[in-house]
């Protein structure tokens, strides 16, 4: 069984003296919603640009599917990279029509592509009678005529109201269900929180982090103080379960795990004799973490 849809090695993409894509390594895994995730100008689209062969690499190798023959590939994929050029006056059937015979494929997945788009009620109206909500399913319609496994989505979100920011977070998981790898580039935290399984970042080009979102929930922080922080933290190292305690400015603090509560960490300190004069519990939200991955690499 593939673990991995696609793998890059060492790719780098230079501008001049920019550095837009510097020495990334990724690997994204099979059946995941796997968004990359920084800032504007992190190197999000070029790096989709090359794994799409519309940028080409200044060095570096990426493959597909375990194989580095990328026209063998180009079927599996689906992707919006930029706003799709839609004919105004025609409807979304004709203009699918149009998307299917430049793709040299049939018109069988046409009906399917709006239902799932939730399009199929107004696939003959004008394309200039859609919102940009529907407009961006229409996109993503067009994305699944080939049924790709893997889908690429660029900002897809961009420029949306809420309500529309909503349809497309759940049309996303709903392709998702249909076990196709789905690769998202956003500067949206929140978006990459909701929807992904896994997340990288990308900073300045560089590839900071990567791994599954759920090891970045929102975290639990315990600080605790004593009369001696020194054997309060040696103490802590001592809990039956592993901790991440640290100590500074004469406070320890804990990142308490899930399944653990702060009365099981009290009553441990206070069989171990240690009179505690400090015990504060707060939250450690996603965003600050994703600013603390930026701010190590400023």
């Amino acid at each position: 069984m593939l673990n991995n849809v696609v793998t890059t090695s060492g790719l780098t993409k230079h501008y001049g003296s920019i550095k837009a894509v510097d020495n990334l390594s990724l690997e994204i895994p099979a059946g995941s919603v796997f968004g990359i995730l920084g800032p504007n100008g992190s190197g999000k689209t070029t790096t989709l640009g090359m794994l799409l062969n519309v940028v080409n690499p200044t060095s570096g190798t990426f493959a597909w599917f375990g194989s580095s023959s990328h026209s063998d590939n180009r079927q599996k994929i689906g992707s919006i990279l930029e706003t799709p050029a839609f004919y105004p006056y025609l409807s979304a059937v004709d203009n699918l029509k149009i998307v299917a015979q430049i793709k040299a494929i049939g018109f069988g997945n046409i009906d399917p592509a709006l239902k799932t788009t939730g399009l199929y009620d107004r696939r003959f109206s004008a394309y200039r009678t859609f919102s940009l909500g529907m407009k961006q399913r229409l996109a993503i319609a067009a994305a699944l005529l080939c049924d790709p496994q893997v889908m690429i989505l660029d900002e897809p979100t961009n420029g949306l109201d809420p309500k529309g920011i909503a349809e497309i977070r759940t049309l996303i998981k709903e392709i998702a269900l249909q076990h196709k790898t789905i690769i998202l580039a956003s500067h949206l935290l929140d978006e990459v929180q909701k929807v992904c399984t896994h997340f990288a970042v990308l900073n300045k080009g560089k590839l900071v982090h990567a791994g599954p979102v759920f090891e970045h929930r929102e975290q639990q922080l315990l600080e605790i103080g004593a009369e001696n922080p020194e054997v309060l933290l040696e103490t802590l190292l001592q809990f039956p379960e592993q901790l991440n305690a640290v100590l500074k400015n004469n406070l320890v603090t804990v990142t308490l795990p899930a399944n653990l509560r702060v009365v099981n960490v009290s009553r441990f300190l206070f069989e171990k004799g240690i009179d505690i004069t400090h015990l504060v519990l707060q939250q450690k939200s996603l965003e600050t973490q994703f600013l603390e991955i930026l701010n190590e690499q400023a």
